[in-house]
């Protein structure tokens, strides 16, 4: 039974999916659930919403993941560092090993399958403009990732990730070289315990799972026109290595690293991640290996090869918003009605896995800002009235505002980070939005300007991946209140159609593969909260309708363009 006959639609106001009671090592599978209503948040103030009049609607879809579990150029071996059996590192989840990773290319062919049932927006009934991929849409920056993710969501042509020897799975899990720490489907060889992941974790025997997951997958591609955003994965190894040729020559290599160099200390090889490299690289370089079939489509993809590939796609719009762009820039913009979109490159292409804005990107913000604003806050607190136009902006990027700490400038060139973005947007009250991923977990919350500022503020709206649980997207819908001249943004979260109960289903369908990966991604083991597997955040950060007081008569603006 798939989820698209256990859901009437694929949004999680009629219904959803929770976790059932646990079972052995606390293994849960996955139910039904009642749905979610919109929950009113006027945290900015405004009014409650009477009658609104629709804008935009869009979806929004982040960190995809699309995945070569078998590539040389992965660390996985480091993930055992955030088990709970290991000597207390603080480290918590680690995210180099998923035991559903394999399974990315059929979670978003059944993600694209959600999206075509959704013509109009939820709330408004507006017709849907286009679709939005927020970054992380390959998972270590390869051509064969990327090429599978343009694929999937352009609709034309089967997608794989499968390398090297095709057909035969070469990545960690497979039995030809059984590692304990690791989820092994098939089981573990003759002679061999049962690895940790079912013996402490309850995790389930599904012979054939990784075989399977090497099948090239049909998509029926997004139904609307669709921009990307660049992530840090689309552009570094492990979302965090620069792409340096010591690197590239690991990956489209025969071997792959299945341990640590015996010669480095574990804990520094992650410690300062977040803002820069380690200078040892993971011990990718050194350390016990096993023999693979090479591959040369595993190399990196530079940023102005990325946008290339998106160029040459054959899907809507041309670029997929990057036609035109100049060479090596993966930021422009793009209009629907009276709203800009911007869409930002916040990833360091220097290393580490948060993010910043180059001097040159923080100058064209600032640029756009102030040709579709006819107030800005002065120095002094105050609106200034200016000539010119309105227009409401709302920001596209990867990173959340929070996570724009990354600073790292080997070059000696000034990174941007989050206290003067957001000192920059909170001057200009026609910021309404900043919609972004990054994070694997749904949160809504508002940017306040201070308590005297002369306008309340805009909303950041982050949403879960598809790698992790719970494999969501979202629907937003903007709009202004025919009476109050409020904005309001709702938003509304989707389930992917891969089956409820995989169990039910032959390997062979993608939608089993589909719910394998979602139930699995359930059942994590690193990083809970309070038992919990995080991702869905609270129904805050769900389905939610958020008010922005009026920026401008955005209806008077609406009627003379």
């Amino acid at each position: 039974m798939t989820t698209a006959e256990t859901l009437a639609s694929p949004t999680t106001l009629g219904a959803t999916l929770g976790l059932g009671e646990p079972g052995p090592g606390g293994y849960r599978r996955l139910t039904r659930a009642p749905g979610e209503a919109y929950v009113l948040r006027r945290d900015l103030g405004g009014s409650p919403p009477g009658r609104v009049v629709p804008l935009a609607c869009f979806l929004q879809l982040s960190d995809l993941h699309v995945a070569d579990t078998q590539s040389p150029a992965r660390a996985e071996f480091l993930d055992r560092l955030g088990d709970d059996d290991v000597a207390p590192t603080g480290l918590g989840r680690v995210g180099l090993y998923r035991p559903q990773e394999a399974l990315s290319v059929p979670v978003v062919a059944a993600m694209c399958q959600a999206i075509g049932r959704v013509e109009r927006g939820p709330y408004g009934g507006a017709p849907v403009d286009f679709a939005v991929s927020t970054g992380d849409a390959a998972d270590n920056g390869q051509l064969n990732e990327v090429r599978a993710y343009l694929a999937l969501l352009d609709g034309s042509e089967p997608a794989s990730t499968d390398g090297g020897a095709l057909g035969r799975y070469e990545g960690v899990g497979a039995a030809a070289l059984f590692d304990p720490r690791y989820w092994h489907p098939d089981g573990s060889p003759l002679g061999e315990p049962t690895d940790r992941p079912r013996a402490r974790h309850g995790f389930p025997l599904v012979p054939g799972l990784l075989e399977a997951a090497l099948l090239p997958v049909g998509s029926p591609g997004l139904p609307v026109p669709w921009y990307a955003v660049y992530g840090n994965h689309d552009g570094l190894f492990g979302g965090t290595l620069p792409q340096a040729q010591a690197l590239a020559e690991v990956a489209v290599g025969s071997f792959k690293r299945i341990g640590l160099d015996g010669r480095a200390d574990p804990l520094a090889l992650l410690a300062g991640n977040e803002l820069e490299p380690p200078a040892h690289w993971w011990s990718l370089l050194a350390g016990p290996s096993r023999q693979v079939t090479p591959d040369p489509a595993r190399r990196p993809v530079p940023v102005a090869a990325w946008a290339d590939l998106h160029r040459a796609s054959p899907g809507m719009p041309p670029g997929h918003g990057l036609a035109g762009v100049a060479p090596g820039r993966a930021y422009y913009h793009f209009d629907v009605g009276p709203v800009r979109f911007l869409v930002l490159d916040t990833v360091n292409h220097a290393g580490g896995w948060q993010g910043s804005l180059d001097a040159e990107q923080l100058a064209w913000l600032e640029a756009q800002l102030d040709e579709g604003s006819s107030r800005v806050v002065g120095p002094d607190g105050r609106l200034r009235q200016r000539s010119g136009g309105d227009r409401l902006f709302v920001l596209f990027s990867h990173h959340p505002l929070e996570t724009l700490v990354n600073g790292h400038a080997p070059d000696g060139r000034v990174r941007h980070l989050a206290r003067e973005v957001a000192g920059l947007l909170l001057r200009y009250p026609n910021v309404v939005c900043w919609v972004n991923g990054h994070t694997h977990e749904h949160a809504v919350r508002p940017v306040r300007a201070s308590p005297s500022a002369a306008h309340p503020g805009f909303w950041q709206v982050t949403t879960a991946s598809h790698v992790d649980w719970p494999q969501q997207s979202r629907v937003v819908e903007l709009g202004v209140d025919a009476a109050t001249g409020d904005v309001v943004v709702t938003t509304s979260v989707l389930d992917h159609l891969g089956r409820l109960d995989p169990r039910g289903g032959p390997l062979e369908d993608p939608g089993t593969l589909a719910g394998w990966s979602r139930e699995l991604a359930a059942n994590a083991w690193q990083g809970r909260r309070d038992g919990q597997v995080p991702g869905a955040g609270s129904p805050l950060d769900r389905n939610v309708q958020l008010v922005v007081p009026a920026p401008f008569p955005v209806l008077r603006a609406r009627a003379v363009r």
